[in-house]
C-alpha cells in the first residue's frame, strides 16, 4: 500500500493515464456513489480532467478519508444523495463537524435543509447529461489554484 493512502479507498487517476500527479495542478476529489452506472457516469464526465479520484465505499470511509487521513486530502466530495440511506447522510455531517471545508457537489434531488446542513455548494440534478458534472466543477471554480494577492504596504 502506498504511503498516505487509506486502505479502503481506491484511487483512480482521471488524468488519462499520463502518470503525472503534480500537486499544483491536480484536483483531488472523493466520490461516494454506490450505483455502478452512476459511478461510470462520474468517471466518464471527468476523463481527461486534472482530477485524481478517490472512491469511498461507505460513509465511514468517506469521513475517514476527508478528516483523518494525512494530507493531501480531497478538495471536493462528489456524493450521490439519491442513493444514500438517511443514516449515511447523517454520518456524512461529521466531515463538517470535524473541520473539512472542501466543496461538496451533490448528485440528485437535494432538500434545502440537507443542502444547508451539509454546506452543499453545487447540485447536479437528473437527468444526468453529458458534461454536466464537469461543467459544474469548472463553472464553480472548485479547487482552482489560489491566486496570491499583492502585499499592501501599510
Amino acid at each position: 500500500m502506498a504511503k498516505g493512502h487509506h486502505p479502503n479507498v481506491q484511487r483512480r487517476d482521471g488524468s488519462g493515464g499520463s502518470g503525472s500527479d503534480e500537486p499544483s495542478t491536480t484536483i483531488r476529489a472523493l466520490v461516494y456513489v454506490v450505483d455502478d452506472a452512476r459511478m461510470q457516469w462520474v468517471e466518464e464526465e471527468l476523463v481527461g480532467e486534472p482530477i485524481t479520484l478517490q472512491i469511498g465505499r461507505n460513509a465511514a470511509q468517506v469521513v475517514t478519508a476527508l478528516v483523518d487521513d494525512p494530507p493531501p486530502r480531497a478538495q471536493i466530495l462528489i456524493v450521490d444523495v439519491d442513493a444514500l440511506a438517511p443514516v449515511d447522510l447523517l454520518q456524512l455531517h461529521q466531515i463538517r463537524e470535524r473541520g473539512w471545508f472542501g466543496a461538496v457537489v451533490a448528485i440528485g434531488q437535494v432538500p434545502a435543509a440537507l443542502r444547508s446542513s451539509l454546506s452543499i455548494g453545487h447540485v447536479v440534478v437528473p437527468p444526468l447529461r453529458r458534461y454536466s458534472l464537469r461543467n459544474t466543477i469548472t463553472r464553480a471554480g472548485i479547487a482552482l489554484p489560489t491566486t496570491r494577492m499583492p502585499k499592501i504596504d501599510g
